[in-house]
């Protein structure tokens, strides 16, 4: 007979045939893995060189720069706690373009805005004015109506001062931008010194074509050895009325030429009635004569005043 088998000794068996149990692991709450890294707080100067460019203009393309240098220098320094480093370097780079890139805009803007004025004084030194009219040419019939009232011109008066020589002359035309008249035959009183000249000043306006006539025979041969080594100074009296007043030169007759005593009142004068036409075999010989002190014989006389200026 068999013997029986204990239910103690049936798992003893099962136990050895299976192997050793496993323990199940232990949970210990205080047993914890490394916290992840705090993340760096984004660097305000850093964001600021990103958005400087696009709300500064020029301005603020320039403070990126500034800016995104001093982010750089910020997260390198020494226990930094920013981030931005990259930002940082775009922002300055982006500033260094755009502050090239409106440097070259404004630079553009100032050379076009010459060159437009540039181009407006040489329109106003080249303009003809309404109501001047021509002589019409040998053989043709005047339709103009006597009984209508000639258009009255409208002054255009030059802004700048410009020089210019003509041949032996250097011509002045005083513009209405300078701070007044005498500071500024004072100048050209000056610079005619410094290069041999006569100062002579030429009282003008733009409807007088007896001026007109003088100014275009200036590059006549005639003329040019009449008006050698003279500054020949227009002014308009329609724009100078009050400061040719004070300097006590006459000009209810055109064209007048004057020449100055010291104290910038004329010592000599007179006008275009020494001649009979406008051409430069009537104008030369006068001229030549009036600006070397040599004109004696007069159609009309004059009488310096005694506190400056004379008296036609």
């Amino acid at each position: 007979m068999s013997e029986a088998i204990s239910p103690r000794s049936a798992l003893s068996r099962v136990a050895r045939a299976e192997g050793p149990t496993e323990l199940p692991p232990l949970s210990d709450p205080y047993l914890r893995g490394p916290r992840p890294p705090q993340k760096k707080p984004l660097s305000t100067l850093a964001l600021t060189s990103i958005l400087a460019p696009f709300v500064g203009g020029p301005l603020g393309s320039v403070a990126a720069i500034v800016f995104g240098w001093a982010a750089r220098r910020e997260h390198a320094g020494v226990g930094a706690e920013r981030r931005g480093y990259v930002l940082a370097t775009l922002g300055m780079g982006l500033g260094i373009c755009l502050t090239v890139a409106w440097g070259a805009a404004i630079a553009f803007g100032v050379w076009t805005m010459e060159r437009r004025d540039e181009a407006q004084l040489a329109s106003i030194a080249n303009v003809v004015t309404v109501g001047d009219t021509a002589t019409p040419p040998e053989g043709t019939v005047d339709t103009t109506d006597p009984a209508s009232p000639p258009s009255k011109a409208v002054p255009v008066f030059q802004k700048e001062t410009m020089v210019r020589k003509e041949g032996t002359v250097t011509v002045v035309d005083v513009g209405v931008s300078v701070s007044s008249l005498s500071q500024e035959i004072a100048k050209q009183r000056a610079a005619a010194a410094a290069a041999g000249e006569t100062l002579v000043v030429m009282t003008t306006k733009s409807e007088c074509i007896s001026c007109r006539s003088l100014s275009s025979s200036l590059g006549h041969s005639l003329m040019q050895t009449a008006l050698a080594h003279v500054r020949l100074v227009r002014v308009d009296i329609d724009a100078f009325d009050e400061d040719l007043t004070g300097l006590k030169m006459p000009h209810e007759r055109l064209p007048s030429f004057f020449l100055l005593a010291p104290d910038l009142f004329p010592r000599d004068a007179i006008d275009g009635g020494e001649w009979d036409e406008d051409v430069p075999t009537n104008m030369a010989p006068v001229l030549g004569a009036f600006v070397r002190g040599k004109y004696e014989t007069r159609r009309q006389s004059f009488e310096p005043i005694q506190n400056g200026g004379i008296k036609l």
